[in-house]
């Protein structure tokens, strides 16, 4: 089981709290509906033409952005994964259906 992080975020608590924050807020506004409560560590799914795991805290792809969360808007709407590239693009989208869904415990 692991603990929640942001990934990127060194600190817990607070920081990391309000940093989920921002980013749900980032997600609201780029899918156009609020993201679910739940909070995933890992995806197994399809993406970019491959079968994939993407993880928070690790590369979304080999020498690609690194995840710092993912948000699940609902059942008709793509998961959104968040990477650090400072802002500049939106998140990348992970269509459903997926492998399977690892939340933090």
């Amino acid at each position: 089981m692991t603990r929640f992080f942001v990934g990127g975020i060194e600190s817990e608590g607070t920081r990391t709290e309000e940093a989920y924050s921002e980013l749900r807020e980032r997600s609201l506004l780029a899918a156009g509906c609020p993201a679910r409560a739940r909070r995933i560590f890992k995806l197994s799914c399809r993406f970019d033409g491959h079968d994939r795991e993407i993880e928070v805290g690790r590369p979304i792809s080999k020498g690609g952005d690194v995840v710092l969360a993912i948000l699940d808007h609902g059942r008709f709407e793509p998961f959104r994964v968040h990477t650090d590239n400072a802002g500049e693009s939106a998140p990348a989208c992970v269509s459903h259906p997926v492998y399977s869904v690892t939340e933090f415990s």
